[in-house]
């Protein structure tokens, strides 16, 4: 086909799911074609992520990102304004360089993963193409097993609970859409589960992504899943995983841990996950020590009979995860493409992250919309895994009906990943190594 280059771009602030500013661009095609994207950010936030720009002050209490969507229409437009819509590493590579910075601070990651996501779009509609082919090839045809967030901690949770979310994982279902209704109904069950237990006033009103944890002891919301699996009548169908998100209660200052009521070395977590992956037959164990403890990451991933999933840890960073991977730290990554800043710096540190037996486990952020690219961009990367959150608000649902009608468009030729996941002392699930969509100019 004749090549299709990019005409007009247009930019604004609008609100995320958590009613925070955010950019959104329009990127229209010399043949009248428009892709939209929009940047998410996380209410968990690594220290290594790319920078969101915000323009600080009173207005919207200083998440304001006009700044941002000026650096779109004034600086990034103008660069990429006849340039193919169809070279998408080019494309991000001169928003790269135009920015300048490690962190993309300049500009904003907010700014540039915006254009980066609408350029993806308009150039699937341009060849007409779900945006998971366009950007995965023909190869691109796993539907990635879902992790419900079922019971929330951390940040998020109404009692004192360190680790940030308890994972539901219907592994031995036979599709997407039956694990989907595996984990509604378990999910349902386990809100029934946590009233009888502990009353209705120690629920409190959770959040968008999961039950309010009742309890600061974690083996006691492990319990309560494990009974709602069995009383929705999946029992050994599903396995459990942990978000930790261990560095927000790391004391830096002490180099020490804040868990429980105490202080808590290295070691004394290490161990004490350990215990916990081995008691409850845990699947994985997210981001389990502190964003830069690459030597701790490597114990643990020799200890511990879960996959040890880096978040915060690799960040979508190609070099942080060349780094880890050199070192054996962690059995897996996340991919969240705004965390790095582009789609194709997050599709390339996918393949590095598969090419080398690495568990890739796609994932939403808190603030998003619903529209958010992540469940295509999870198929297009061959991610066995994705966090959706749980099954109970409108963007979140929204994602993962998404992913039902990726599954209904691939028919036969869909691979549901549950089996490919189901055993993490097995070893790491084969990788998808799904290619770059090749198109003709």
């Amino acid at each position: 086909m004749k090549d299709v280059t990019i005409v007009a771009v247009k930019a604004r602030e609008v609100l995320d799911s958590k009613a925070r500013p955010m950019v959104e661009v329009d990127v229209w095609t010399s043949e009248g074609v428009m892709g939209r994207g929009s940047s998410p950010c996380g209410t968990s936030v690594g220290l290594h992520e790319a920078v969101v720009l915000r323009d600080g002050g009173t207005r919207y209490g200083g998440l304001g990102v006009r700044q941002a969507v000026r650096n779109v229409q004034e600086v990034i437009f103008p660069v990429i304004k006849g340039e193919s819509v169809l070279d998408q590493e080019r494309l991000d590579n001169r928003m790269i360089e135009l920015d300048g910075t490690p962190d993309k601070a300049r500009l904003g990651a907010n700014a540039i993963y915006s254009v980066s996501i609408a350029a993806a779009r308009a150039g699937a509609a341009s060849v007409r193409q779900p945006l998971f082919r366009y950007l995965g090839g023909d190869g691109a045809r796993c539907l990635p097993v879902p992790m419900f967030n079922v019971v929330n901690g951390g940040t998020y949770g109404a009692v004192r609970m360190e680790i940030q979310e308890f994972l539901l994982i219907p592994v031995g279902a036979e599709s997407y859409a039956e694990a989907q209704r595996m984990g509604v109904e378990t999910f349902a069950t386990l809100g029934k589960v946590l009233e009888r237990r502990y009353g209705r006033e120690r629920l409190g009103s959770g959040s968008y992504a999961g039950h309010a944890a009742p309890t600061h002891e974690p083996r006691e919301v492990l319990d309560c899943v494990l009974e709602a699996i069995e009383a929705a009548g999946y029992e050994g169908k599903c396995r459990l995983g942990l978000d930790c998100a261990s560095s927000h209660f790391f004391d830096s200052q002490r180099g020490c841990y804040r868990f429980q009521g105490r202080e808590a070395s290295r070691e004394d977590l290490i161990r004490y996950f350990e215990a916990l992956s081995a008691s409850y037959h845990l699947l994985l164990v997210e981001d389990p020590l502190e964003e830069d403890d690459f030597d701790g990451f490597t114990e643990i991933t020799k200890r511990i009979s879960s996959h040890v999933i880096g978040d915060d840890f690799f960040v979508n960073n190609l070099e942080r995860l060349k780094r880890g991977v050199a070192v054996k730290a962690a059995s897996g990554m996340v991919l969240k493409p705004n965390m790095v800043g582009t789609i194709s710096e997050a599709l390339n540190a996918a393949r590095y992250a598969t090419d080398h037996g690495y568990v890739l486990v796609g994932s939403c952020r808190a603030g998003g919309t619903v529209d958010d690219p992540i469940p295509e961009v999870s198929v297009a990367a061959g991610a066995t895994l994705v966090k959706l959150g749980a099954p109970r608000t409108g963007e979140r649902v929204n994602l993962q009906n998404c992913l039902l009608r990726v599954e209904e468009e691939l028919e036969a030729s869909a691979i549901f990943a549950g089996s490919r996941v189901a055993n993490p002392t097995a070893g790491p699930p084969a990788p998808f190594t799904a290619g770059r969509a090749e198109q003709s100019v």
